[in-house]
Formats: C-alpha cells, sequence, structure tokens
C-alpha cells in the first residue's frame, strides 16, 4: 500500500475524529453558557452558538461530514486492496480471485475499523465530554463554514429531521418527552451532585442550590405563619400597650389589626423602631395610625419563588397569606423564605438565654438555662422528675404543660408556681418561678396578659 493511500486514510481518519468530537461538544454545551461567551466576544462563541440554536441542521453537518471521510476512506481503501494485496495473496496462497478479494479487504477493514473506533470515535469523544467548550469554541467556525457551503443537502436533512421527530413526538406521551419541568429539576440535581462529587462547590452551596430549585414547587402556604400565631398591635390602642406587645415578642415589625386578635381586621404594619421615635416626637398624644405602612397580600396557593420576588421588588419584609374567600390565613415574611434556602437563621433573640436570676423570693429563668444547674440552686435534685440535667427550661415547660404556651400562663409543676413571662416563635424565652408559692406575695395579677408570638 503506497504512502499516499496511507497519508488520504490517516486524513480521513483525523477528520473522523474532529467530527465525532464537535457533534458531542455540541450537545454537551449549554445554550446560556455559549450566549454568554458569545457576549464576551470570546473567540469561536458566537458561531458556536449559532449553530447550537439550529442544532438539527449541526448535526446534519457532522453526519453529512463523517459520512463523507468514512466513504473516502473506504473507497481508497478498498480499491488499492483490490489493485495491490488481492494480486499478492493470489500468488502466495493460491486462491482465486473471489477469495483473494475477499481477503484482501478483510485485512484492510479490521485495522481500519479498529483505528477508526478508538482513534476516530473514542478518543475524541472522551476529550469532548471534558472539554466541550474548548472543542465547541474551537471547531464551529469551520463547521459553520461548512453548513454554509452544503446548505442545501443540510437544509434537506435538516427539515426532513424535523417532520419525522415531530410526527414521531404526537405518539410520545407529554411526561415522557423529557422537556417538563420536573426533569429539568433532576437534572440540575445530578448537576449539583456531580459538582459536589467533583470538589467545584462545597457541601454549603450544595444544599442552597437544590433548595433553590425547591422553591418553585412550594406554595406560600407551606412554610407561611399560620393566622393564629400572628402577633398583632392594636391601631387604637394606646403607644404604651403596643410598646409591651412588641416587647413581650421582640420583633422588628407588627400588623397592625383594627380588632385585638382579629388577623381578618390586619390594616398594615409598624416598625419597633418607628414607634420609638413617635413616643419621642409625640410623648403626648401619640397615634399608631401616623406610621402605619400598607401591607401587601399574597395567594396562599401562589409559589415560594415568586412571593420573594414580588417582596423583593416591592421591598417589603412580610405580607399577609390569603385563601380563595379572601380570608387572613397567615403571614409570611422574607425571613421565612431565606430560611427555606438556608435553614434556620438566628439572630440575638432566638438564642434561649440561660440566665437564672434571683428576684426576691422568686427566680427569674431564661429559656435556655437547664435543670441540673437551677435544681443546684434551689437545692431540689427532684425538680423536674426523671429528665436529663440538659434539659432546657423551655423544653420542661412545654413538656409539663402538653400544649404550645403563651406570655402569662401559669403552670404548677412539683410543688413551684412558674409564670410564662416571654415567648418567641413558640419558645419560652423567660419564665418566673415561685419555689414557695403559699408564702409569696401575690405578685400575678400585675404579670401581663396572655400573649401569642410570632
Amino acid at each position: 500500500m503506497s504512502i499516499s493511500v496511507l497519508a488520504i486514510i490517516a486524513l480521513m481518519v483525523l477528520l473522523n475524529s474532529l467530527l465525532a468530537a464537535y457533534e458531542l461538544a455540541l450537545a454537551s454545551a449549554r445554550p446560556e453558557r455559549l450566549r454568554a461567551l458569545a457576549a464576551q466576544r470570546r473567540r469561536g462563541a458566537a458561531a458556536a452558538a449559532y449553530m447550537k440554536e439550529r442544532i438539527e441542521g449541526s448535526l446534519a453537518v457532522v453526519q453529512l461530514g463523517i459520512t463523507f471521510v468514512g466513504a473516502i476512506a473506504a473507497a481508497t481503501g478498498g480499491a488499492n486492496a483490490e489493485e495491490q494485496i488481492s494480486p499478492w495473496i493470489m500468488q502466495t496462497l493460491g486462491v482465486r480471485e473471489g477469495v483473494a478479494d475477499f481477503i484482501s479487504v478483510a485485512l484492510l477493514v479490521v485495522p481500519l475499523s479498529a483505528i477508526t473506533i478508538v482513534a476516530g470515535e473514542l478518543i475524541p469523544k472522551v476529550f469532548a465530554i471534558r472539554n466541550a467548550e474548548f472543542v465547541c469554541l474551537a471547531l464551529s467556525p469551520a463547521m459553520r463554514v461548512f453548513a454554509l457551503v452544503a446548505f442545501p443537502i443540510v437544509w434537506v436533512f435538516e427539515t426532513v429531521t424535523k417532520l419525522v421527530v415531530a410526527i414521531g413526538s404526537t405518539f410520545v406521551p407529554d411526561h415522557a418527552q423529557g422537556g417538563d419541568r420536573h426533569t429539568g429539576l433532576h437534572e440540575l440535581r445530578a448537576q449539583v451532585n456531580l459538582l459536589r462529587a467533583s470538589k467545584v462547590i462545597g457541601h454549603e452551596q450544595e444544599q442552597i442550590i437544590i433548595q433553590a430549585s425547591r422553591l418553585s414547587d412550594m406554595k406560600v402556604r407551606d412554610i407561611m405563619l399560620p393566622a393564629e400565631d400572628i402577633v398583632m398591635v392594636l391601631a387604637d390602642g394606646s403607644l404604651a400597650e403596643n410598646l409591651v406587645i412588641a416587647h413581650l415578642d421582640l420583633h422588628t415589625r407588627f400588623p397592625v389589626a383594627g380588632k385585638k386578635g382579629d388577623p381578618q381586621s390586619i390594616v398594615g404594619y409598624v416598625t419597633f423602631k418607628e414607634m420609638i421615635l413617635l413616643a419621642k416626637t409625640h410623648p403626648e398624644n401619640p397615634q399608631i395610625e401616623e406610621i402605619t405602612r400598607p401591607l401587601i397580600s399574597l395567594p396562599a396557593n401562589l409559589t415560594v419563588s415568586e412571593a420573594l420576588r414580588r417582596m423583593l421588588a416591592e421591598h417589603l419584609h412580610l405580607a399577609l397569606v390569603r385563601d380563595d374567600e379572601d380570608r387572613v390565613v397567615g403571614m409570611i415574611t422574607q425571613e421565612d423564605v431565606f430560611e427555606e434556602l438556608f435553614g434556620d437563621i438566628l439572630d440575638e433573640f432566638d438564642r434561649l438565654p440561660r440566665h437564672i436570676a434571683p428576684s426576691g423570693r422568686q427566680w427569674i429563668l431564661g429559656g435556655g438555662a437547664t435543670l441540673g444547674r437551677l435544681r443546684d440552686l434551689l437545692k431540689r435534685p427532684t425538680l423536674g422528675g426523671e429528665l436529663s440535667e440538659t434539659t432546657t427550661v423551655n423544653d420542661w415547660l412545654h413538656g409539663a404543660a402538653g400544649r404550645r404556651l403563651r406570655g402569662g400562663d401559669v403552670l404548677q409543676i412539683d410543688g413551684a408556681s412558674i409564670i410564662v413571662r416571654k415567648v418567641r416563635r413558640r419558645q419560652v424565652t423567660e419564665a418566673l418561678l415561685d419555689p414557695n408559692p403559699a408564702a409569696s406575695a401575690p405578685t400575678k395579677a400585675a404579670e401581663p396578659p396572655a400573649r401569642t408570638t410570632v
């Protein structure tokens, strides 16, 4: 076999490898990434984006090229085999011409196929998978020129492909077509897992991406604060009374209700900072209506992602949630959404205080104080029964009550009288314990009324 024939076959195998690599790289490349690179004026990015947007025609160009170079390699090798190898086999082995032709072609096809599979398919495709962006940008300009030259043939292939695919799609169920949203989310999570395994991102970033993908599936009603748990200040209440409510619940913003304890009468919201400022600027006749801000309402079946978009667009930190009958069923805050992304977000007031301080004959207990420490101070080792020494006051009181506690609730436990003084997010942050209620002065009447917390 002459050097020129070998050179032609080697060139065709090389072209086949380039086409195979480009085919896989183009299919793997993300269109939004290619458009971003084109906007950055990266070399070859505009051509790559063009070819990606016309994927049917691009694949037709690739297949046309692969078929063309394969035919040239086969024709060149086959003709040379019949002219040079076949006569030598006939002379050496003494076989008939037909048998010699078959053996000569086999001697050419077997090694050529092996070389084509390894060098023309496997190696370039593996390289393309690992360097899809590089291959796509490097080869797209030349492939675009080839597509323009072969436009008539490519147009026919592309049209037939689209027609056949469209007809075939009518027989495929919608849920099996792979283009639905849920399939896209599964693919996204698979990509995130791959990035985590490759150590491109860490565990925290992985969780944020996964949780963010779920926001479009979650409804506002799934994360809202129920209406019965909303802490409200009164529109017609005195500023002093409303400041007491704010002091007990330690929040920054409070809905304003026209009727006490009625979420259906909410007319807006106020901030604690403006309540303090109002007390300074209008000490004689402060009216909370002066600082009441409007409060938007969101449907309960609205997606969390859309709710967050609206709240950010309107610069609002909280919104009411209404059902189909326009009744207030809850409240949602930006913090509720962010906690779905990042987990619980704790501020200074969310950490249960651990103080235990005497107050006359009574003791002021922080919700995070432990039973072990309380037993030591009171010298009552049986307080709390069999609960461990690390049990917090919050857990102890909730377990003893068997229900949700509110500010002002009074409990009788193990001979001690306990008044719940402050509750935040359903956790007791402060309580007043009287170890000997019979010997104490009647101080309970001075305690604030029961409160519901956010």
